[in-house]
């Protein structure tokens, strides 16, 4: 399973809509805490599925809202200038959308979880060290 091409599409105009019609305005900082929420709600609940693609995917294309962004914020300034003003590093990480509070979570960096399968033969009633031990690791 994967996320739904329309699932994806919507997060992304989401996104678009955060940055280019709502937040034409706003500060930095604003857009980065508005846009955490809605990508961490997305990619907690495609976490377990097969979603390194598209988590790719809409990594770039945020990239590229992001720089439409900040390119209609200073429509006169060069793309060298808006890079340094808006992209830092941070922790060895290069090209990282951030202010100095805070950063755009990176979709690269999203650990995906599989679940555990369930043995079919185990009994919970007679396997009960097998349940607990399961109890445990999905915490």
């Amino acid at each position: 399973m994967k996320p739904s091409k329309a699932s994806i599409k919507n997060l992304i105009s989401k996104c678009s809509d955060i940055m280019l019609k709502e937040g034409k305005a706003s500060t930095q900082k604003d857009l980065i805490r508005r846009l955490n929420q809605v990508i961490r709600g997305w990619t907690n609940y495609h976490n377990h599925v097969v979603a390194s693609e598209a988590f790719s995917y809409i990594n770039n294309t945020l990239y590229y809202l992001l720089q439409r962004w900040a390119k209609h914020r200073h429509p006169n300034k060069n793309g060298w200038w808006r890079i340094n003003k808006y992209w830092h590093e941070r922790n060895r990480q290069r090209w990282v959308f951030s202010t100095e509070d805070n950063q755009l979570v990176n979709l690269k960096y999203i650990k995906i979880i599989r679940h555990t399968n369930l043995q079919i033969c185990k009994n919970p009633f007679l396997d009960k060290e097998y349940f607990a031990k399961r109890k445990v690791k999905l915490r």
